[in-house]
């Protein structure tokens, strides 16, 4: 068992021109480490909203608001899309259902038809062939009803599924193919990071990356792109710090959220992920492939909309491509 005592922990002491919540914040370690308490995420939350409890109510609101722009709805929206989920699979039960009549339906048509069939090869007189072609169209007539009535309701139940299959498409922040967030969710977290460095103005970085062209061109088929891209996303994932929001946009285009970095350390990650992926093992069509990467990198600046700090990044990405260099900066 590790023992407290052996953990080395350097505390610095703050500046006079530190903020109140920095002072706050070094208090909350202060007293893990009186207490002898391990400093780690965990416990430093319970002792963090513990003792804000005692500070001043003007600065427990600003912190407050400060954990609220970081924060979600997130049971909220979990309940929204929980909801969608189970209409969804009712419409699915119901279809089901609705199939099934469909099918005992036919079944009873098939069996009468056969059972008219029959009767008609054994008929000796007219009248009694009138009377069977009668009565075959009267049961045909209540079976067809039958069955155009279920189709009807069967077509209503599956425009609805299909409606609410795109509202959780739209609602869901996951990429399966690549195992990374999707566009929607790295769009709504881009929009409040915005938020964030307009009341707190810190700095922030996103770059946008996918495969250089030159390597895409030596691939000969959709599925070895997609081999390609996964290799990126595996190591986009396991080089990214645990505050990074990375995202696949789309046609084999990535993105990378990096809080609290400005352009130069941007840069420095775009060298770093570069030299990675290109020194990596890739081996496709069994030939071995050096896989190079073209960059565009924003600063996120609390004037602009997500949209267009998105678009510079990839307009600055075209760029890079054109002028052979990894990377292009937007600049405000």
């Amino acid at each position: 068992m590790i023992d407290k005592k052996d953990i080395n922990i350097k505390i610095t002491d703050l500046h006079e021109s530190s903020t109140e919540i920095e002072r706050f914040a070094q208090k909350v370690l202060d007293k893990l480490i009186e207490e002898d308490v391990y400093p780690i995420p965990y416990y430093y939350s319970i002792y963090f909203f513990n003792m804000l409890e005692d500070e001043a109510k003007e600065f427990k609101k600003s912190v407050m608001e400060l954990i609220e722009l970081e924060g979600t709805n997130e049971l909220e929206d979990d309940l929204k899309f929980e909801q969608k989920l189970k209409k969804s699979f009712k419409y699915s039960k119901e279809l089901v259902q609705n199939s099934a009549h469909i099918y005992k339906i036919s079944t009873m048509l098939k069996e009468k038809n056969n059972k008219y069939l029959t009767e008609i090869e054994n008929v000796s007189t007219p009248q009694a062939f009138k009377n069977i072609l009668l009565n075959s169209k009267k049961n045909i007539e209540v079976l067809n009803h039958k069955l155009e009535t279920s189709l009807k309701v069967m077509k209503e139940i599956y425009s609805q599924n299909v409606t609410t299959l795109k509202e959780i498409e739209k609602d869901t922040i996951f990429d399966s193919l690549y195992g990374l967030y999707n566009k929607n969710y790295f769009l709504r977290e881009l929009k409040k990071e915005i938020a964030q460095i307009e009341k707190f103005k810190h700095t922030s970085t996103l770059i946008v990356l996918r495969a250089a062209k030159h390597t895409s061109d030596k691939l000969k088929s959709e599925k070895s792109k997609v081999v390609v891209n996964r290799f990126i996303a595996k190591i986009l994932l396991k080089t990214s710090r645990r505050t990074d929001v990375i995202s696949h946009l789309g046609e084999g285009m990535f993105a990378m959220l990096l809080k609290h970095t400005d352009k130069i350390g941007a840069m420095k990650t775009s060298e770093r992920l570069s030299d990675i992926i290109r020194n990596s093992s890739m081996f496709i069509e069994g030939d071995e492939l050096e896989v190079h990467i073209v960059i565009g990198i924003s600063e996120i600046f609390a004037n602009r909309s997500e949209i267009d700090i998105l678009d510079c990044a990839y307009r600055k990405l075209d760029e890079a491509e054109q002028e052979e260099q990894l990377y292009k900066i937007c600049e405000d």
